[in-house]
């Protein structure tokens, strides 16, 4: 009797490690939460309305209170931290004067990586500044399940962070693979250009809108996922192309192809289940 039930149990076990397979499962992560008014009205509308899972605060941000506030209106959607220590509008959650060797003369981040190596960035002070935003999510009562940061960085950067993951039992949210999740691009690439003011600072202009292709591409990408685990990042937006990319993320051939092909959507905060258990993240 007890063989016979141990058989059973083994079936069962099989047979959701084949159906497991077989399955089409897909994250779909918000960027730049906390940006702008606009960004965080879409990612709640994608969020709502789409295909959109988890997001990613920016701490640093001049509209990341709103952003807390949505996010606990909206328990459902997973929340991750967007560490900052790139970009010519934030300004650092420390002084600038505690982290001097990270910020421009007038206490802005530096604009992109290359930058911030020629400015010699000392890991003590990058380490400070992430920890600090991370602070400052927590005492804002912010429920994160990963981490993960804003535009390319050094390298230093994602070993601080990876080094916090493990140390805080969360999920680091960047690259190629994710927890056995392949990164897919369903977002168009924006082709945007920047102008570097003379104080330094970037202003980018827009894209140009989307195309019937491009908006077809989306469509073809998505209908043809096969069966795995896939992630993907977005940016949305209420103008310009951050507002089509909303629109595809809620469109109603979007729910349609997520409908027929039985994708399963998943977020962050399942992949900190599936790495940590649920028992021992009570």
């Amino acid at each position: 009797m007890k063989r016979l039930c141990l058989l059973k149990l083994l079936l069962v076990a099989v047979l959701s490690v084949i159906h497991a397979q077989e399955e089409i499962r897909l994250l779909v992560r918000a960027d730049d939460m906390g940006l702008s008014h606009d960004i965080n009205l879409a990612i709640i509308k994608a969020h709502r309305e789409g295909i959109v899972t988890s997001a990613s605060i920016m701490p640093p941000a001049a509209y990341y209170e709103e952003a807390v506030r949505l996010c606990k209106e909206n328990p459902s959607l997973a929340v991750g931290l967007h560490l900052t220590v790139l970009g010519t509008r934030q300004r650092p959650v420390l002084s600038p004067e505690e982290v001097p060797s990270i910020v421009t003369p007038q206490g802005f981040f530096y604009e992109n990586q290359e930058q911030l190596e020629n400015a010699r960035p000392r890991e003590s002070e990058l380490e400070k500044e992430i920890r600090a935003q991370i602070g400052k999510a927590r005492a804002s009562g912010l429920s994160f399940v990963y981490l993960e940061e804003h535009r390319g960085t050094p390298p230093v950067v994602t070993r601080i962070i990876q080094k916090i993951c493990r140390e805080e039992r969360l999920i680091y949210g960047e690259g190629e693979e994710i927890n056995g999740y392949i990164r897919v691009k369903l977002q168009p690439a924006a082709v945007v250009t920047g102008h570097t003011l003379p104080d330094g600072h970037v202003v980018h202009y827009a894209a140009p809108p989307y195309s019937d292709e491009v908006r077809q591409s989306f469509f073809d990408t998505l209908n043809g996922l096969q069966p795995g685990r896939w992630w993907s990042k977005s940016h949305p937006g209420l103008y310009a192309t951050k507002a089509d990319l909303t629109e595809l993320l809620c469109d109603p051939r979007t729910l349609e192809i997520i409908r027929e092909k039985n994708i399963r959507l998943v977020s962050f905060r399942d992949l900190r289940e599936e790495e940590f258990g649920k028992k021992t993240l009570k």
